[in-house]
């Protein structure tokens, strides 16, 4: 299979007061990530967000190269039980023969942490992590 040379994920709220809904999206290259998250209805706390980091870091490629691997191995899971008041994340590829592949969960974050966690390292420091990203592990104590 040829290489991947971007990666898309997507997510939604899911089940949820209309207030707080709101789908958003990360794209990855191998030089740059961007962020776009759409409340459903704006307000003061439910704004859009829309950022982008471009780089010639050669860590970052590193890290696309593992996190396509990663979601690469997502791509081929087999099928799990999906839990229905949780939003869809789909994961999208284009390989550099311009064939695409996409592939639609109905789970929780926290079955692809790992994954997630990597892409969490590629997020500027002064972003606020992608809503689709989000795990137990981005929530305190505190806020449960």
């Amino acid at each position: 299979m040829a290489d991947i040379i971007r990666i898309i994920i997507k997510g939604e709220s899911g089940y949820g007061p209309v207030d707080e809904a709101f789908t958003d999206k990360v794209t990855i290259d191998h030089d740059s990530i961007r962020y776009e998250y759409k409340p459903v209805v704006e307000s003061k706390i439910n704004v859009p967000r829309k950022w982008s980091y471009k780089t010639s870091s050669p860590i970052f490629q590193k890290r696309f190269k593992e996190v396509a691997d990663s979601v690469e191995t997502i791509l081929h899971w087999e099928e799990k039980p999906f839990v229905t008041d949780i939003g869809v994340t789909t994961f999208a590829f284009t390989y550099a023969d311009k064939t695409k592949a996409t592939r639609d969960f109905i789970l929780p974050g926290d079955d692809f942490k790992e994954c997630f966690a990597m892409i969490k390292q590629m997020v500027p420091a002064c972003e606020y992590v992608p809503a689709v990203l989000l795990t137990s592990d981005d929530y305190s104590d505190d806020d449960q």
